[in-house]
Parts: C-alpha cells; structure tokens; sequence
C-alpha cells in the first residue's frame, strides 16, 4: 500500500433488505457522503467521493456479490492512489468487498452490538446481513456468483461488543478461533490485536453498538453502548506500525434521522480516531468543526 497524508476515499452501499433506501437530505441512502466530506474537510482532510448503485431488480445475495465487486475495486483504487477507504454503508454484507480486495491474511475487528454468526438455514432464514461474519470466515456459503471471493480464517476476527450472541453462535465462534470482547472489556484490543500479528487490518464499526445519544441514527441505536471517545481511543493503541489499517467501514445508520447532527459528529470523529491510527496527518487549517465527542456523554462538546 501507498502511504497517504491526508486523502480519503468514500466509498457507498446504500442498500439494505435488497433495496436503495430514499436519499433525504443525506445522498446517498441516508449514508451522507458530501455531509461528512464537508465535516471531514473542516478538520483537514481531503474526501474524495464515489457513489455507486445498482438499478436492475436483482436477488438481495446477487446484489451483494455486485456491491462486493464494487467496493473492493474502489478500496483497491483508492489504495493505489495512496488515499485511505471508507465504506458506508447500510448493511453489514458490504464487508464482503472489503475482504475480497485485501485477501485472506487480512484481519478485522467488527464492533457490533449483535454477533450473528450463523448460517441463513440455521433457525429460520436469517436475513442476509445478519451472516455477514459467517460469510467473511466461510462459514456460511456465498452465491456461487462471487467473484475472487476471499475468506479469513476465524483467528484473525476479533468481535467487540456481540451481547446477544446466542449459545450456537458462541459455540460456533469458539470451534472457529474467534475471539470476542465484551464492551467494558475494549482496552484489551491492543493486545488482541498484536497477538494476531496481521499484516494489514480492517476495521467495522457498527453504529448499533454505540449508546443512543451518541448515535441517534443508528439503525438499532440502545440506551447503553461503547462510549465512542473510548473506541477512538482504543483504536488509537490498537493500530500503527505494527498493526496497519487498511480500510474502515462504517455500518447500519441513515443521517435522515439523526438528532441535531450527533451522529455525524460521531462518525467524523471515529472516521479521524481510524485516519490518524492508519497514519494520516490532516492538512493545514484542520480542526473548524465544531463538536467532539466528550468522554461519558456521547453529546457534541460545545468547547471545542
């Protein structure tokens, strides 16, 4: 990979249950690229942008081999051009491209507030995102129109969050090596991240497993949740030199129904945690944009 300074590249699923969700205020799908572009460009980065969509009513599994194809030749693109990737998108599936472009040696850490790992046959037909992560390490079957379809092995994914992990899926991940960490349990992720000796990293984040105030848009927002300063943070310890971050995706929220703008604060400040430990530096006349998150409150400071 190329190293970056300062360049960012958008990249969109707007789909979820197999459909485009209505744009809003926030184009595309509720996913707000030029929304974040704009925040992101007034702490120094610079965002590039890249909508796609598909329009032909399709299966929802075809549909996410077609995003898969899509978005990992945007990451690899945007890695040739030494800009860093981002994936937005609605559902989790669309970590299928990701993986696919930077191979199976590749590493992720899924923050979420679920741990669906299952196969879409076990205890009903699951919906599609719901086996994203049964599917990244094989587990479950992709269609048979994957292309370059790639799968990690069960030790190289670290789940933070998952408090709803059922006995089977805990057994499941167990027989897989998949190690899992509870929310008040994130300042282990440095060492869990340094064992797994990965060379180069992915990391989702799930906005469900973010407490509501500080993700209001989120597609399944709780009470209580990782505070996000504390995330930042841990991300911040977990990846560098040692650990290299490749791309981030950032999942499962619409900015058509946030509150006040705390999600998208929330968002630029886990998107600039992720930058800066990928090695990004922002450019001059970085650090306009109002709002961080403070530690505890999941608000908008109104200091800074």
């Amino acid at each position: 990979m190329k190293p970056f300074v300062d360049h960012l590249q958008l990249l969109p699923m707007p789909f979820l249950g197999g459909r485009r969700q209505p744009d809003g205020d926030h184009r595309p799908g509720g996913l707000g690229m030029a929304t974040l572009a704009d925040r992101l460009a007034r702490r120094g980065w610079t965002a590039r942008v890249e909508d796609m969509g598909y329009d032909a009513a399709v299966s929802e599994s075809l549909l996410a081999e077609a995003f898969a194809r899509g978005i990992g030749d945007g990451v690899l693109s945007a890695l040739d051009r030494a800009r860093f990737p981002i994936v937005l998108t609605r559902a989790g599936y669309g970590a299928l491209g990701v993986i696919d472009a930077l191979g199976p040696r590749t590493a992720l850490v899924w923050v979420s507030a679920e741990t669906d790992y299952r196969t879409r046959g076990l205890f009903g037909r699951r919906p599609l995102d719901r086996t994203a992560l049964a599917m990244v390490t094989g587990r479950a079957a992709r269609h048979k129109m994957a292309v370059r379809p790639a799968r990690i092995a069960g030790r190289q994914l670290i789940v933070v969050g998952g408090r709803q992990a059922g006995r089977d899926e805990l057994r499941a991940m167990a027989e897989d090596g998949v190690r899992r960490l509870a929310p008040d349990e994130i300042d282990r992720l440095p060492d869990l991240v340094a064992e797994t000796g990965a060379p180069r990293w992915f990391l989702h984040i799930d906005l469900s497993a973010l407490p509501a105030g500080a993700a209001p848009a989120a597609d399944e927002s709780a009470p209580e949740g990782i505070d996000p300063s504390i995330l930042g943070r841990a991300i911040g310890r977990s990846f560098g030199r040692g650990a290299p971050l490749a791309t981030l995706a950032c999942a499962r929220y619409d900015l058509n129904r946030d509150d006040g703008g705390k999600t998208a604060t929330t968002l630029v400040d886990l998107i600039e945690a992720a930058v800066v430990a990928a090695g990004g530096v922002p450019g001059p006349g970085g650090g306009s944009d109002p709002g961080r998150i403070e530690e505890g409150r999941g608000e908008p400071s109104r200091s800074s």
